[in-house]
């Protein structure tokens, strides 16, 4: 976090939008910080945040969209099968709003959520009104907060990181807990 800091405390606006495409939500609380030090302007740091979370989004949609034949294909040794996917599908068809804000907010495991909407092919004009709403709430959110306590970026930092941490680990238990599930299940079909 401090070298994005002092990234965006030399080049400003040159770097802003790059930094928000690729780290968008530790660079809202930044530039947060910098704008209430008078480096940006706090109305333009919005709509860059903004834009460059909607284009972050977009681009791991996309990725998504394009590789989904390809992980369709191998998904299989990494427990993604196409009955998980259909799960997934319906899941999403029918509460995108939902999938899509845990995976906006679910920072660690969040990407792959946003990969997936596009690896399912959900409609792009669905995927980006839902992710546009959620960025304008969620960068309001990181901008105040590192504008008002934005001193304290590395105790912001630390809590950001135990949290990712927690979903990660979490993540990880739940895709153990199906991966045993599922040799259970297989061992069992084996014996019958």
């Amino acid at each position: 976090m401090t070298s994005i800091l002092l990234l965006l405390a030399k080049y400003r606006y040159l770097i802003l939008f790059p930094i928000a495409v690729l780290e968008g939500p530790f660079a809202a609380i930044i530039v947060g910080f910098l704008s209430s030090s008078g480096v940006f302007n706090i109305f333009i740091v919005y709509l860059v945040v903004v834009f460059g979370d909607m284009v972050g989004d977009s681009l791991y949609y996309f990725i998504g969209r394009l590789s989904g034949s390809s992980i369709m294909k191998h998904g299989h040794y990494i427990g993604i099968t196409a009955d998980k996917l259909e799960v997934a599908k319906k899941y999403f068809a029918d509460y995108h709003h939902r999938a899509l804000i845990i995976s906006k907010l679910a920072y660690g495991i969040g990407v792959s959520g946003i990969i997936a909407a596009g690896i399912l092919k959900i409609s792009y004009r669905k995927f980006i009104k839902t992710c546009t709403y959620i960025a304008l709430i969620q960068s309001a959110c990181l901008i105040s907060i590192g504008f008002l306590f934005g001193h304290a970026y590395l105790q912001i930092e630390k809590y950001l990181n135990i949290y990712a941490k927690i979903i990660l680990i979490i993540a990880l238990i739940l895709v153990g807990y199906f991966i045993f599930t599922k040799v259970k299940s297989k061992i069992k079909l084996k014996k019958e």
